[in-house]
């Protein structure tokens, strides 16, 4: 559209504003003091107001893209936030393990030492147990080699049977063996109580009597000649342990050498 046609449309336009309707019938006769139409002042009305429009609409747009501005803020400073707490978290789950781990394992050790404790008073119980059968055999003897504890106990029974010559006779021997009898079986009691409390640790003896030699979980202190196959444990000196899954204290013993086979004592097979 040309200019010209522009011109000639807002002069119709501008006359048609200006030329007063035919009022309607039921109206009556036009009032005296009707304001005139402006239409200038209704174009410049109309453009202040779309001027205003497009600078709200510039202010809308403005505060859109601060706020997406400041959104896009906020989610990377929470993602940097929720990546930090996951890095706390490992940190502190790895710092929590590594201190589990070592208290674990500083636990592990001192229930291992109190447990190897525990076995040295086993084995005192053990050999205290084996003393007490052999003085109460058949072939104990009052008159042995003064060198032997026997033959002290002899020479001390004598005594006290010369102090006690009122009693009978065999008052002082009988009242000392049944002394001893009743020390055994409460050594024995104690014994089994530690052996008790030991299953219960998961601690159990290693069979080695009469076994094959295992150099995991046995030392060899000797060979001896023996009936019995070569490698063949033939006397226990010292009883091993074993604790859950692993070796507490090796079994140290006396290995067959078979017939005629080599003695070498003090060695460690394997």
């Amino acid at each position: 559209m040309t200019n010209d046609n522009r011109q000639a449309l807002f002069d119709k336009l501008l006359d048609y504003l200006q030329s007063p309707p035919p009022p309607p019938e039921y109206l009556g006769e036009p009032p005296e003091s009707a304001p005139a139409f402006d239409p200038y002042q209704m174009v410049s009305e109309w453009i202040a107001l779309r001027q205003e429009m497009k600078q709200q609409g510039k202010l809308l747009q403005t505060a859109q893209e601060r706020l997406q501005q400041e959104l896009k803020v906020a989610r990377s400073q929470n993602e940097e936030l929720q990546q930090r707490i996951e890095t706390s978290q490992q940190k502190v789950s790895v710092q929590y393990a590594t201190e589990f781990a070592v208290q674990e394992k500083r636990f592990e050790k001192e229930q291992e030492n109190l447990l190897k404790a525990i076995l040295g008073v086993l084995d005192a119980l053990d050999r205290a147990c084996v003393h007490w059968q052999e003085s109460s055999s058949p072939e104990m003897s009052l008159s042995s080699p003064p060198q032997s504890w026997r033959g002290k106990l002899g020479r001390w029974l004598s005594r006290l049977g010369q102090k006690l010559s009122s009693d009978p006779p065999t008052s002082a021997p009988t009242a000392l063996m049944e002394t001893i009898e009743s020390d055994r079986q409460g050594v024995e009691l104690i014994r089994r109580t530690l052996l008790d409390i030991l299953k219960q640790q998961q601690v159990v003896p290693i069979v080695a009597q009469g076994q094959p030699f295992d150099p995991q979980r046995m030392y060899a202190i000797g060979r001896q000649e023996s009936d019995e196959p070569e490698n063949t444990v033939i006397q226990e000196v010292v009883r091993g342990y074993l604790w859950r899954d692993r070796i507490l204290r090796e079994t140290q013993a006396i290995v067959s050498a078979g017939k005629g086979g080599e003695i070498s004592p003090l060695f460690k097979e394997g």
